[in-house]
């Protein structure tokens, strides 16, 4: 029988290459996002390889689209094996500026939205009698804060926090939880928070990202394959006796 594993965010970027790498690990993968362009490109690549591809196109903002979702995947294959709430954005803002608007915009996709997912996945699973697995895409934003993204880093401790509760509510079950914590990863939405960075600063935006990347002991950007290899291995069987741990993949930049 063919594990199911569903993938929010997988219309590019980094969600992109999650869905990639479990589908070439035997995976078939249900994609939620916003972007129904994004979302059948990734589609096309999975289908391409050989394996299966679900897309949807939902606004996770709202829960009854997370439980559409949920239920659509379930009519479709029977069974939810793995969740990786991978779906979010950010803002790049001076913390003095942050409007209730900003506040509310972040702390909805990034932390709303994995409880919620997270907790009718869960359904889906127990339901199904599924030991399942459960990966959230934090970040080291959320292990240090963000003087220029707060309502983010905020979220994003969220997300660990709740990666932690939910191991706890859901190990009986044999439902393992952890969390994943980027650092700097090469995508199209690093390359906007230093095109925001750099006119904050007074530079480029390439000075802007050198500086970054100078404060990587490894010397280089993530690779979203990097991420997606870390979530791969958090869902397969060698992982079955880990359960709320949040994991740095960042090259060093975060140590905590």
């Amino acid at each position: 029988m063919t594990a199911v594993a569903v993938v929010t965010g997988a219309g590019q970027g980094i969600g992109r290459a999650i869905a990639r790498r479990l589908s070439g690990e035997g995976f078939a993968v249900a994609l939620a996002d916003f972007d129904a362009a994004g979302l059948q490109e990734t589609a096309k690549d999975i289908e391409r390889d050989g394996a299966q591809a679900l897309p949807v196109q939902v606004d996770l903002t709202e829960y009854r689209n997370i439980a559409r979702v949920m239920n659509q995947v379930v009519e479709a294959w029977g069974r939810i094996d793995a969740l990786v709430n991978n779906a979010g954005r950010e803002i790049t803002k001076p913390f003095l500026e942050i409007t209730e608007a900003d506040w509310d915009a972040m702390l909805t996709i990034n932390l709303r939205t994995v409880f919620f997912a997270t907790q009718l996945a869960a359904r889906a699973m127990i339901a199904g009698g599924v030991r399942g697995r459960i990966v959230n895409i934090a970040s080291i934003a959320g292990r240090s804060g963000r003087s220029d993204q707060a309502p983010y880093a905020v979220a994003k401790a969220g997300v660990i926090s709740v990666t932690r509760s939910a191991a706890l509510a859901l190990g009986s079950h044999g439902i393992t939880v952890n969390a994943v914590c980027p650092g700097v990863v090469d995508t199209a939405m690093t390359r906007r928070i230093h095109d925001i960075r750099s006119l904050m600063a007074g530079i480029s935006p390439e000075e802007s990202l050198q500086r970054m990347i100078a404060r990587i002991p490894l010397g280089r950007l993530a690779d979203p394959d990097d991420v997606a290899r870390a979530v791969a291995f958090f869902c397969s069987p060698q992982a079955q006796y880990i359960t709320g741990q949040a994991l740095n993949v960042c090259g060093g930049m975060e140590m905590d």
